[in-house]
């Protein structure tokens, strides 16, 4: 659900870049309103998951560590 509301948030913010690079057709007004906004939306998605897989990894060494020093009852 917020995947979802953040795309439409960057889409309805950028439509209007959106709509100038389609009446121009040149190509550099259509990297800028469209290919680069989706580049940095995936680049930032991916940097999201790895840090999201980092502090579950982080978490569950965490939680080893606990049942070893028998800190946690199993």
């Amino acid at each position: 659900m917020q995947d979802t509301k953040n795309i439409m948030l960057a889409g309805l913010s950028s439509i209007t870049s959106v709509f100038t690079a389609i009446e121009t057709q040149t190509l550099i007004t259509i990297i800028s309103a469209i290919i680069l906004p989706i580049f940095f939306f995936c680049i930032g998605k991916a940097v999201d998951v790895m840090v999201q897989i980092r502090f579950r990894q982080m978490a569950e060494r965490r939680k080893e560590r606990k049942r070893i020093d028998g800190d946690e009852e199993i």
